[in-house]
């Protein structure tokens, strides 16, 4: 299997206000062909709220999606079941307000996951195989961002981005239980402004946060729950990813002057930051994906509507691939598996809808 023959990204739309026909979208990518396919449309496109569809997982053997959609004025948002082959959506349940992140809990067969719910100040447990939901677990900081779990799956760490005034700055740990039905939340811990990501070292000894309004990432020590020196930025992190070696981490920084991806060597203690790979001005890069075998990673241009490849060798950019030319597209997450039964059929996505 080859990066450039075998791989599909599948990219979230947004697009909070409702305005546009890709609302609550999800959008498949051909890598090798570079071309982005016919939509997956998540949620009713004429709901004036918009539906928000914000994060995606995928399932280990790339046949099924799911997609958490914010309900940006609703009192409630949903998680929705994709079965990614016909486009169909399985099923959508009720989450807690306005979620915004999704993940699988580690050590369940892909059966449990948690979902962050912003304006709820909460985070749910979904029991992705029955399609029912578990616990809902309040978190104390307000505006639960993220959520990141240990790889052995007995730890859970939530960043509170709260609001841009005050900001957040807390992380909680919470202890899962129940095989990942429940969880015990632990005391939160003091980190940088606006926390927005948090990522874990493969061998679960380190997190790392992403603090956007302090422009700097702050590691904690998984097993004392104890924050270490914070690493400086040259502006504000969207979101950490780490490589499948668990070496390197690419941090995207999108500010009103920079739009970059950061490098940080994980080999060093402490971490340390490289040169910045400068993107297309305006490019707004949010969400990462790298790709299975690691010699790639596709960055999420919020600003612009496409995904630009980094060769990781060298950080080499490439081309930029347009996933959409809608200017109200508001793309957000990405997700790259292997494809099993080759891409959706459909007309590529090339002009604004």
């Amino acid at each position: 299997m080859t990066t450039s023959t075998s791989l599909l990204a599948y990219v979230t739309n947004a697009q909070d206000n409702g305005s546009s026909l890709g609302v609550g979208s999800v959008i498949p990518v051909d890598l090798a062909k570079e071309t982005a396919l016919t939509p997956i449309p998540v949620y009713g496109r004429s709901m004036s709220d918009g539906s928000g569809t914000n994060a995606i997982i995928v399932t280990s053997d790339g046949k099924t999606a799911f997609v958490t959609n914010e309900f940006t004025n609703s009192p409630a948002g949903s998680v929705s079941k994709i079965d990614l082959a016909s486009g169909n959506i399985l099923w959508s349940i009720t989450v807690g307000a306005e979620p915004v992140d999704i993940e699988f809990v580690p050590h369940t067969k892909e059966e449990w996951a948690w979902v962050a719910n912003y304006a709820g100040k909460s985070i749910t447990t979904v029991n992705l195989t029955k399609g029912v939901v578990g616990t809902t677990i309040p978190v104390p900081g307000a505006g639960p961002n993220t959520v990141a779990f240990t790889p052995d799956g007995t730890k859970c760490y939530v960043a509170n981005w709260q609001t841009d005034n005050p900001a957040g700055s807390s992380v909680t740990p919470i202890q899962v239980t129940g095989n990942g039905a429940s969880g015990t939340v632990q005391p939160s811990i003091a980190v940088g402004l606006n926390p927005n990501w948090i990522a874990i070292t493969r061998d679960g000894t380190t997190a790392y946060v992403a603090n956007k309004g302090s422009s700097s990432i702050t590691p904690i020590d998984v097993l004392t729950n104890t924050p270490g020196a914070t690493i400086a930025l040259p502006g504000p992190p969207i979101q950490i990813q780490l490589s499948p070696d668990g070496k390197l981490a690419y941090i995207a920084i999108a500010g009103s002057s920079i739009d970059a991806v950061v490098p940080m060597d994980l080999t060093t203690n402490p971490a340390t930051v490289g040169s910045a790979i400068d993107l297309a001005k305006g490019a707004q890069p949010h969400w990462i994906a790298f790709t299975p075998d690691g010699a790639k990673a596709y960055i999420v241009g919020n600003g612009n509507g496409t995904l630009t490849p980094i060769t990781v060798k060298g950080n080499v950019l490439g081309t930029p691939i347009t996933v959409s030319a809608d200017p109200a597209a508001d793309i957000l997450d990405i997700a790259i598996v292997a494809s099993l039964q080759g891409p959706r059929k459909g007309a590529a996505q090339n002009k604004a809808r």
